[in-house]
């Protein structure tokens, strides 16, 4: 599998949700956010972050608009679910692995009328997602924002995190998780997402070089960066032609040629 093309323009559930929330800054998040830069991410989730200053006004305007708030539903099929000696405890299970989200997060269905109808969001705080909020939403102030890297495609309220954005946002969610719980099949799916960003689109050991945060650049490096590579060799981002065929593609995850 190779990389997508970077997407030029919102996806119409971010779209559809941020049309909702306005004026309120919204950021598409999770596999929404690294789908818009390229990785090829199947359906997940809609995660959407907002300002904690900001969490329990959009979560009225979501009411407001026939949203339903709902736990989160992670069942597997029916057919798998009804084989289960005992399909509560398996789920309780399931769920217990994303204890922190859940307990920082509200999750929503889309209403009947609306586009999407049924489809699970969750809306986050930026306490919990770790994103860069520098001079987010305040367009007026220009100077400043030219003054910073580029952290977001931003398209009116909108903002889609650029790929040393999203990584250190994953990065932090690791390292808060592990200190709150442990170990936990939320940090499973983060680590998942920072290896898939790793490897189809361009980021490299240098991805978190200007993060001021010494334990998330650690994390980092130690992980899938250069104390990673000095350990195990480079990161390989070959693509067999079939698996286990020993033959491998031209290009690489990215779509660049091997040399």
């Amino acid at each position: 599998m190779f990389r997508n093309p970077r997407q030029v323009a919102p996806d119409s559930v971010s779209s559809e949700f941020s049309q909702i929330l306005k004026p309120l800054p919204v950021i598409s998040w999770g596999q929404l956010a690294m789908y818009h830069l390229g990785v090829p991410t199947g359906a997940g989730d809609h995660m959407f972050v907002v300002r904690d200053e900001h969490h329990q006004t959009a979560i009225q305007k979501l009411k407001d608009s026939g949203f339903t708030q709902a736990p989160p539903d992670r069942r597997a099929a029916p057919e798998i679910m009804e084989s289960l000696p005992d399909p509560q405890a398996v789920l309780d299970e399931i769920n217990k692995g994303y204890e922190r989200l859940d307990r920082y997060c509200t999750s929503f269905q889309f209403p009947p009328h609306l586009p999407f109808s049924g489809d699970q969001i969750f809306l986050i705080p930026n306490s919990f997602a770790h994103l860069p909020l520098d001079n987010l939403g305040m367009p007026s102030n220009l100077s400043s924002q030219r003054a910073q890297p580029k952290q977001y495609e931003v398209y009116g309220n909108l903002f889609y995190p650029l790929e040393a954005a999203l990584v250190e946002s994953f990065v932090k969610g690791i390292i808060h998780d592990i200190e709150e719980l442990g170990f936990s099949s939320w940090q499973l799916l983060l680590n998942a997402w920072i290896s898939m960003m790793r490897s189809y689109l361009e980021v490299n050991n240098d991805i978190l070089d200007n993060c001021a945060d010494e334990r998330a650049v650690e994390w980092y490096s130690t992980h899938f960066g250069r104390i990673h590579e000095a350990q195990y060799g480079e990161w390989d981002l070959r693509v067999s032609k079939r698996l286990g065929s020993g033959k491998e593609m031209p290009v690489d995850m990215r779509g660049n040629p091997i040399s």
